[in-house]
């Protein structure tokens, strides 16, 4: 996974947004029946691929 920018169905319906944030790394944004979390940026890549490996 070169960049994991995109939009990602997790289990239980909820939706991962990943985004580029100002520096190297992603801010995740999680939502699920109207609500939604985020996480500040600074995430790299092999914790998002953790994330979905977890939760997809």
């Amino acid at each position: 996974m070169t960049s994991p920018v995109g939009t990602y169905e997790l289990r239980g319906g909820a939706t991962l947004c990943v985004t580029p944030d100002d520096g190297n790394g992603y801010r995740l944004e999680i939502t699920r029946d109207g609500q939604t979390v985020r996480y500040d940026g600074g995430h790299s890549i092999r914790e998002v691929q953790a994330f979905l490996g977890l939760f997809t």
